[in-house]
């Protein structure tokens, strides 16, 4: 049985309690909501010292100077999608995790999404990705469209890249108009991306190709529904607390078992070390991110 504790982005409501204690592997003995809470230092003051599982669901708890203090007393930590760390700092946690046998997953809801889950069980290694993302006025977003973009990708190919090809058309503001991204992998697969910043609605298309068929991905307008190409289906989006429990749940029990096979931030750590890759290539066209 593991020990718990949660900060929560907010007020949780009865649902989101009655559902974590659903939990069998877990025993939660806080639920803390961050409203109005502004505290950057020793989390003993914040989460019980015999607590061995962190769910830390604001951005705002993700400094490595928080999250090493909880990591050195052997907690494990599960992680929202977005932290304040940076590459370096993320894999100084990495280490210090891996010295003190404790694991950190970040929480990706496309990760376990239903139709994601059915395409990564594909037994074929080549695939092709097509992303067509655009966000009209969005300043400054290149670097967190890249970040999730990209994430999806390599998970999904499961390789490293072995060509990055960019071409972009230059803006004099905090970055490109239009940003085109080619990567060709060891395994034979690829993927194309074009993010655009001009245009007047939003969308982003998300496909993966591969022999079986492909599968579309619509995130437009935050329209998580997800269908198959190939066949037609529309598949219903579970709501955004049952695929966070589904990962928290999935989580106790690798740490239980003492197997972990989930995401971790060494997956993060690759993805901006390739977009580091990335902005070189753009530094070198002379173009302004």
């Amino acid at each position: 049985m593991l020990h718990g504790a949660i900060i929560h982005p907010g007020e949780p409501d009865d649902s989101f309690i009655a559902s974590l204690h659903a939990i069998k592997s877990v025993k939660w003995e806080t639920v803390i909501p961050s409203i109005n809470l502004n505290f950057f230092g020793n989390p003993e003051h914040l989460i019980p010292a015999h607590c061995n599982l962190a769910a830390i669901l604001d951005p705002k708890f993700t400094s490595f100077a928080f999250l090493s203090i909880l990591v050195r007393r052997g907690c494990h930590l599960f992680l929202t999608e977005k932290q304040l760390m940076s590459t370096a700092e993320r894999e100084k946690l990495i280490q210090l995790a891996e010295e003190g046998n404790t694991f950190i997953q970040i929480r990706n809801d496309l990760l376990v999404h239903p139709t994601f889950v059915n395409n990564a069980k594909s037994k074929s290694e080549t695939k092709l990705i097509e992303v067509h993302k655009v966000a009209p006025g969005r300043p400054g977003a290149l670097q967190e469209m890249l970040y999730n973009n990209l994430f999806m990708i390599l998970k999904i190919v499961q390789s490293e890249p072995s060509r990055i090809s960019v071409c972009a058309i230059p803006n004099t503001g905090y970055q490109p108009d239009v940003v085109n991204l080619h990567l060709t992998f060891h395994n034979g697969s690829a993927a194309s991306l074009t993010l655009s910043f001009i245009g007047k609605e939003k969308e982003h298309i998300f496909s993966v190709h591969d022999p079986n068929g492909v599968t579309n991905f619509n995130f437009t307008g935050n329209d998580y529904r997800q269908a198959s190409i190939k066949s037609g289906e529309k598949h219903d989006h579970p709501s955004d607390n049952q695929l966070l429990f589904k990962q928290i749940t999935s989580f106790s029990e690798s740490i239980l078992k003492k197997e972990f096979h989930q995401l971790g931030l060494n997956d993060e750590a690759n993805t901006f070390r390739l977009i580091e890759k990335i902005n070189q290539k753009l530094e070198f066209s002379s173009v302004l991110i």
